[in-house]
């Protein structure tokens, strides 16, 4: 899933949930200002910042992980187990 597309979800279910900018941003700690940067697209959102939202706006992060995902780690998992089982590489 790409990043903007999260983005949007929160915003939608912010939106749905008739919470402003402001409040979404009292009810995570996170600041207004960073939370509109954010929301904007003009920052990166931290993972601690992620989950805060997903708390606040009542969403299960894990809906947010994809198939793609899964098999990327698992892949880059299991390339490093190789390296690190063969001292030659």
């Amino acid at each position: 899933m790409q990043y903007q597309h999260i983005i949007l979800i929160i915003d939608r279910m912010r939106l749905e949930r008739g919470m402003s900018v402001a409040e979404l941003g009292r009810r995570t700690g996170i600041d207004k200002k960073r939370l509109w940067y954010i929301l904007d697209g003009q920052r990166e959102m931290r993972v601690d910042e992620f989950l805060k939202l997903c708390i606040a706006l009542r969403m299960d992060p894990r809906s947010f992980v994809t198939r793609e995902m899964i098999d990327g780690v698992a892949e880059a998992t299991a390339r490093s187990i190789g390296r690190s089982d063969n001292p030659n590489t």
